[in-house]
């Protein structure tokens, strides 16, 4: 009897070093924090900023194709060129903040 008891102890000791660790493992992948939910919404802002830059910027390089001259066509892609680079410059600004919160 006195084995039996001693094995269940065993098995008890060996279920709480193991269980423990697969616990905090599984706590760790448990629903985002609030704070790396806001990360995550700045992320996708970010996103939705580089992408209207990137629209406004293919607009402006359309027209540039349509323009009349050499001159204003050279300008517009300019510009375009500008926009492209805001919204570059404002999605990593957002991205920067995002990824501190994560």
């Amino acid at each position: 009897m006195r084995g039996v008891m001693e094995e269940i102890r065993e098995m008890k000791r060996l279920l709480r070093y193991t269980a423990i660790p697969a616990l905090a493992a599984l706590a760790a992948c448990g629903p985002d924090s609030q704070r790396e939910e806001m990360g995550d919404r700045l992320e996708e802002r970010a996103d939705a900023i580089e992408d209207v830059g990137n629209d406004r910027a293919e607009a402006l390089e359309e027209r540039a194709d349509e323009a009349d001259t050499d001159a204003r066509e050279d300008m517009l892609n300019e510009r375009a060129e500008e926009v492209d680079d805001i919204g570059d410059e404002a999605a990593d600004s957002v991205n920067e903040v995002a990824d501190e919160l994560e």
